[in-house]
């Protein structure tokens, strides 16, 4: 993969803050976030860390599918059976598939089938914290600390809109999961419970929304009720995140209106044609260049003609290959720049034959010169001996007698 690969910068810029047309939202802390740029377009409190209650099962179920096997089976512990509910009822000893355990984790939002896989995981809940704060940084989530992989409140369990937005975008990268949160009910398989087969999906916004693919509810006492959700639309995935909010569902649907509705996706595709750059010492004294990657990002309609793009070319010297580095396109807002992307050579170009310098002229003269020098001096010569030999020879040296 190229070193520039994926290189652009101001990627995560919220833009929406000063957008007049933003929805009216309830909750304490929410983001609205675009899932392929990962662009910020409503955000409200949302570096504020904040109890996140049961959508830290997001983070649960991501170390679940990396690490597992779906048929893998758990043996569920007395601290899994005695976690506080909501629960699917494990009893001691009890064993189901980690897919079962985690159908119950994200529909029913059982807290007991979150112990039990974070003990099948990682040997305990303590260490099987430690890999969600690890993997919580690894995605950018830095205001997030995690002590159970439930949600049931500690003081020290905190996270942010922000933050669980990355996480939930990276979620939904995995088709799995997709499939999991997506599903409005399941019926697991079970070894001794028999009694308690259904998981029925939380989510009222699966069945209140036409694009909604889930994600995952929560709620406790500190934390009010919490949400994180996506929905797809006409070829675009939106993330959202409301904490503490009197109207999760309504939030979420405002949200995810506003950003279908009044934003739109821009697209400069990979191999475009977007200048030229000047060549020194090349058979060409220009090349043109073309977009490395595919470049894309979100703007409110309303603002279309506030953005430009412009490349920046860096003068290159031949040869030249296809595909070398030439420099960056620069997408701006009002001419503030927003993001950056690679161009590169779109045709080779040979280096200039070898040609004579003013100072090889010059060699070149002075040689000559000398030469002719040389010459004239021997013919001097020549002539003066020839006079010499006049004056000093014999009489019938220069006049032979005759017979």
């Amino acid at each position: 993969m190229p070193r520039w690969s994926g290189v652009i910068l101001g990627w995560l810029v919220i833009l929406a803050l000063s957008w007049a047309g933003a929805p009216t939202v309830q909750a304490r802390a929410a983001i609205l976030m675009d899932a392929e740029t990962g662009q910020a377009l409503f955000a409200r409190n949302a570096h504020k860390p904040l109890p996140p209650a049961s959508i830290t099962k997001i983070m649960t179920a991501i170390l679940v599918l990396e690490r597992c096997d779906l048929d893998e089976v758990v043996k569920a512990s007395a601290r899994a059976v005695n976690t506080q509910p909501s629960s699917m009822h494990l009893r001691v000893g009890e064993e189901v598939r980690v897919r079962d355990l985690l159908y119950a984790l994200m529909l029913r939002s059982a807290n007991d089938a979150a112990v039990a896989l974070a003990e099948h995981v990682a040997g305990s809940v303590e260490s099987f914290a430690e890999l969600m704060n690890e993997k919580a940084k690894s995605l950018g989530a830095r205001h997030t600390r995690f002590v159970n992989p439930h949600g049931l409140h500690d003081p020290r369990h905190l996270s942010t809109a922000y933050d669980l937005a990355l996480i939930t975008r990276y979620a939904m990268e995995n088709e799995t999961f997709r499939a999991i949160v997506k599903a409005p009910y399941y019926i697991v398989e079970r070894s001794m419970n028999q009694d308690d087969l259904w998981m029925v999906n939380k989510a009222k916004f699966l069945q209140q929304y036409a694009y909604a693919e889930g994600v995952k509810t929560g709620y406790t006492n500190p934390a009010g009720f919490c949400f994180a959700g996506s929905a797809f639309r006409d070829g675009r995935r939106l993330i959202t995140v409301v904490l503490n909010s009197p109207q999760r569902e309504a939030d979420t649907i405002a949200l995810m209106e506003h950003g279908f509705n009044d934003w739109e996706r821009m697209e400069l595709p990979a191999g475009m044609a977007v200048g030229e750059a000047l060549i020194e010492d090349g058979v060409e004294a220009r090349a043109p260049l073309r977009l490395a990657q595919t470049v894309r990002w979100v703007m409110p309609k309303a603002h279309r003609a506030r953005y430009r793009w412009a490349v920046q070319a860096t003068p290159l010297r031949a040869p030249v290959q296809v595909g070398d580095p030439a420099g960056w396109l620069v997408v701006s807002r009002d001419g503030k720049p927003l993001l950056k992307a690679p161009v590169v050579a779109a045709e080779s170009v040979a280096m200039r034959r070898a040609s004579l310098s003013a100072l090889g002229w010059a060699a070149l003269g002075g040689g000559m010169l000398a030469v002719f020098g040389v010459r004239r001096a021997r013919r001097q010569r020549r002539v003066r001996n020839l006079r010499l030999r006049a004056v000093y020879e014999p009489h019938h040296a220069r006049h032979p007698r005759r017979f």
